[in-house]
């Protein structure tokens, strides 16, 4: 009985390990944030909504397993006092089934950077430059996307939710540091995410968690704050939890190595937690004082409008609509969809990630003629040969269509659902009225 009973754990344990290539499944749907009004339906209404348009998602109910679906579907019923009670719907949500989430950091790295300028007393538009004296470390004193020239956090921002732009991230990334984003977001209820690397190509695990001497320079050049270089104490003994993926992966210099690839020391963010951020950030008002982020209302302006554009709209960074579509961040109902977006009633708030076979979208969605809003965020992994970083992912194929189709299909649904009381989309409306 004994030998029994250990072969059992043993089978638990490594399932708990989640090598997820193993096969092995468990459901664990983490909780929403208590600080949000939000009610957990336990009904399956995306599994049946998705099962009436049954052509368009056969592949994916046939094997939901394989392509690792998660989904967060949350109603918004506003009510007279400007407030509103969310409903959230829920579809496979597993917590501890790990998945890369890729740019979905932008965001909340981008809220934090502003967050940091307003602590410092120090405007997000001052001249940011960025020193080395560490490994994979490198001095950023221009920007040519700006209008002087001049790299800023706000021209970070920008570029990181116009076009997902990796360098700014990085940049951004140096100035906060892994602890103060992990205090932080653990202080805003995102306990699990793990915030650690750079996106610069070649850094390795241990150099990302050294970070750069910055300075901050005022419009005559003097400087009015000054970072010296640092490193993490947070990270230094911290207890990782192992995660591994695939059978083999290509390494740095393109060979195939023959064992699942370890992720243990790469950024780690539920989708849950993602999600409800994006929430708090689009309804502060939803949140108690001290949970909301401490931003100005032009730090929202910023990074909502960044968030909802087009690349074309944007003048500085100027980006060639040839190569940025509309559609180029907007996975969950356009990613399929490869003209100029017509329709100016309504806007998709949201941050997107794509790496590794690994797909993701965290959305609002608020559509001022018809009167409705809604959160919808979605993970699919498409990787059939579980081969990571060789280039052949199911993309296109599967992917994409997938999450254009998931966005079409609460979109409809939302314009059939009844409602008793209509939201004020007032401010979102003027982030477009205004230059």
């Amino acid at each position: 009985m004994n030998k029994y009973l250990n072969k059992v754990l043993s089978v638990f344990i490594f399932c708990m390990l989640f090598i997820t290539y193993s096969g092995c499944v468990y459901t664990y749907a983490q909780k929403p944030t208590p600080y949000l009004p939000i009610t957990i339906s336990n009904d399956n209404l995306i599994e049946n909504l998705m099962k009436i348009k049954s052509d368009e998602f056969k592949t994916i109910l046939a094997t939901p397993k394989k392509y690792e679906i998660q989904i967060i579907y949350t109603q918004i019923n506003h009510k007279e006092s400007g407030k509103a009670a969310l409903v959230q719907h829920r579809y496979r949500l597993n917590n501890k089934q790990y998945f890369y989430p890729a740019s979905l950091v932008k965001l909340p790295v981008s809220a934090l950077a502003l967050e940091k300028c307003n602590k410092l007393g120090i405007s997000s538009s001052n001249h940011m430059v960025t020193l080395a004296n560490h490994a994979c470390q490198k001095e950023v004193r221009i920007d040519s996307t700006a209008i002087n020239y001049k790299p800023s956090v706000a021209q970070y921002v920008k570029k990181m939710m116009l076009v997902s732009d990796n360098d700014a991230y990085s940049r951004v990334y140096e100035l906060l540091g892994a602890d103060s984003i992990k205090l932080r977001l653990k202080a805003l209820g995102m306990k699990e995410t793990d915030i650690i690397q750079r996106f610069d190509p070649g850094c390795k695990n241990e150099d990302n968690l050294f970070f750069n001497p910055i300075a901050f320079l005022n419009d005559k050049g003097d400087t009015v704050y000054r970072q010296a270089g640092s490193s993490s104490n947070y990270y230094r003994n911290y207890k990782f939890l192992k995660k591994y993926k695939g059978r083999a992966y290509r390494n740095a210099k393109g060979k195939l190595v023959k064992k699942p690839k370890d992720f243990t020391r790469y950024n780690t963010m539920p989708l849950q937690e993602i999600n409800d951020f994006l929430i708090g950030l689009m309804y502060p008002n939803l949140l108690p004082e001290d949970k909301k982020l401490q931003l100005l209302p032009e730090d929202y302006n910023l990074l909502l409008k960044a968030m909802g554009s087009y690349p074309r709209e944007s003048d500085f960074p100027k980006y060639d609509a040839s190569r940025y579509e509309d559609s180029f961040k907007k996975y969950l109902m356009l990613a399929d969809y490869h003209d100029t977006i017509s329709i100016d009633t309504m806007r998709i708030f949201n941050v997107v990630g794509q790496s590794y076979g690994w797909l993701s979208d965290c959305a609002y969605f608020v559509d001022y003629k018809n009167n409705i809003d809604f959160f919808l965020s979605a993970v699919i992994y498409v990787n059939a040969n579980q081969i990571l970083n060789d280039g052949r992912y199911e993309y296109k194929s599967i992917g994409f269509p997938f999450l254009s189709n998931l966005g079409r299909l609460i979109y409809d649904y939302e314009r059939s659902r009844k409602r008793e009381q209509t939201g004020s989309f007032d401010r979102f409306i003027q982030l477009y009225q205004n230059p």
